[in-house]
């Protein structure tokens, strides 16, 4: 048997960069999961707020903040590393950035909002803005026909290594008795150490792309920046394919912001606590693993557009159904029946979103990098970018429907935001697309 024929990557040239390339999807893990998915978002309104009727919106407004401040400058930062060809300088200063801005989280202290506010809008900002320059190396590293392939087994890295921080945290808190939120300080501390090491082998061996690009010279770097933009929106209709799937990426990627953003107080409260909790979105994380198997091995033979659509329906059928059961279990604690309700379907549901995250994620980030011009990369995931910053701030609708009506409702505005996504996705002609790519 021959193992080789069992790695992913086999045949893939840029070996070394593709796993320095892959070491950065690594390294924002701790970011992603610690902070915003585990245990900030918990800490934030358990420790700082302290205030059960607000704490939702409070969080929301927070992230939502440092979103908008991403999604504005995404587009011009994007355009500026193409005129300066600076993406990998961009990319390891939001890297460094972050690690050190997480770290610093470790110091909020009990009713500190406003300290803790500004400790994660830069970190959550720079995490957010290096996500964009990371994937706007896809296409350089990646064949047309393998894109796919590379996105989705660099997602299965990262969530690989997410499971690994699960289970440190899970044991960390065990062992050392750190299950309350108020003593989650040197979990903070640790993301951001873990952002710092794993950025190391990208800032040594990831190299950034030479292509023939029109520059703009005697222009300082923000007026080329603008001027770069203002030639891309002037050629949106050429590229209308491209810009629909940015435009869809918007609504579906709110699903995907309320599942990182939400699941933890989800969670919580259908009685996943503590270690339970940390069990339950490792469980998740496995989904999500398995969910990147499929846009690896199948996404560049069935299609980008059928992959992707298939992965909108799943994630249609799991909100509403999530939607059902938040409804049953509040019709079940408001009548007083006796006994508990059961949690089984929260499971099968959980490891659907998992699946769903892992899967749409990759294979959403392969059909932009699939689409994009060759000598525009860096704007185009900066417009990508400023698409998923605004999602995230479309979770505020969630929010709010959640603190005045309830869970149930909140989820079927989840459900309206994916059926939006999918409807847009319909629409896209993927070889149109391609075509405007190849004369570009």
């Amino acid at each position: 048997m021959n193992l080789r024929r069992l790695y992913p990557l086999n045949g893939c040239p840029q070996q070394r960069q593709l796993w320095s390339w892959i070491s950065f999807d690594v390294a924002n893990q701790s970011f992603t999961l610690i902070i915003n998915t585990l245990l900030f978002s918990i800490f934030f309104s358990q420790v700082v707020v302290r205030n059960d009727a607000i704490d939702d919106r409070v969080w929301a407004l927070t992230y939502g903040g440092s979103m908008l401040l991403t999604a504005i400058l995404s587009p011009l930062a994007g355009a500026a590393a193409d005129e300066r060809c600076w993406k990998k300088r961009f990319l390891i200063g939001s890297g460094v950035m972050c690690g050190i801005f997480t770290c610093a989280l470790g110091l909020v202290q009990p009713g500190q909002m406003w300290l803790a506010i500004l400790l994660y809008v830069p970190a959550n900002f720079a995490f957010s803005i290096g996500e964009n320059f990371l994937a706007s190396f896809l296409p350089g590293l990646a064949k047309q026909n393998e894109v796919g392939r590379v996105s989705g087994f660099s997602w299965a890295c990262a969530y690989a290594a997410a499971l690994l921080l699960l289970v440190l945290t899970a044991g960390t808190m065990v062992v050392l008795k750190l299950e309350s939120a108020d003593t989650w300080r040197p979990f903070f501390v640790f993301s951001g150490l873990w952002f710092l090491a794993f950025t190391i082998p990208t800032m040594l061996w990831l190299q950034e792309t030479q292509v023939p690009r029109v520059t703009h010279p005697g222009r300082n770097l923000l007026t080329a920046g603008f001027v770069r933009l203002a030639e891309t929106v002037r050629e949106t209709a050429r590229y209308r394919d491209l810009a629909l799937l940015l435009v869809a990426s918007l609504f579906y990627g709110t699903g995907m912001s309320v599942v990182v953003f939400f699941a933890s107080k989800l969670a919580a409260e259908y009685g996943f606590q503590q270690v339970g909790l940390v069990v339950f979105v490792a469980v998740i994380t496995v989904s999500g693993i398995i969910g990147t198997i499929i846009p690896t091995l199948y996404q560049d033979k069935l299609g980008h557009r059928r992959s992707v659509l298939i992965f909108l329906v799943i994630w249609l059928a799991t909100a509403l159904g999530f939607a059902l059961y938040a409804y049953l279990y509040e019709s079940h604690a408001q009548s007083g029946a006796a006994g508990k309700y059961p949690t089984w379907p929260l499971w099968l549901v959980g490891n659907l979103l998992g699946f769903g995250l892992g899967s749409l994620g990759s294979a959403n980030r392969a059909f932009v990098s699939y689409l994009a011009p060759p000598n525009r990369e860096a704007e185009v995931f900066g417009i990508w970018g400023l698409m998923w910053k605004l999602s995230a701030i479309t979770t505020f609708p969630f929010a709010w429907v959640k603190d005045t009506m309830g869970t149930a409702p909140a989820l079927l505005v989840l459900a309206g935001f994916i059926l939006a996504g999918l409807v847009l996705t319909l629409m896209i002609d993927e070889r149109r697309g391609l075509a405007a790519r190849a004369e570009s």
